[in-house]
């Protein structure tokens, strides 16, 4: 039926061509993604965390 993986799982992962993203370049990505969201939050005027991220 479906194949049992966490969110944004193993499955995905596995077939990537990329190879495996170090600690610093994952900080690194997870504070922009951060910044991101702050700047887009400040742009709607409303508060952090109530913005979503891609797609709704």
């Amino acid at each position: 039926m479906y194949a049992v993986t966490p969110h944004g799982g193993a499955l995905r992962a596995a077939g990537s061509r990329a190879p495996a993203a170090s600690p610093r370049s994952r900080l690194r990505a997870a504070l922009l993604r951060q910044w991101r969201e702050a700047q887009r939050a400040a742009a709607l005027n409303v508060p952090v965390g109530t913005v979503k991220r891609g797609r709704a």
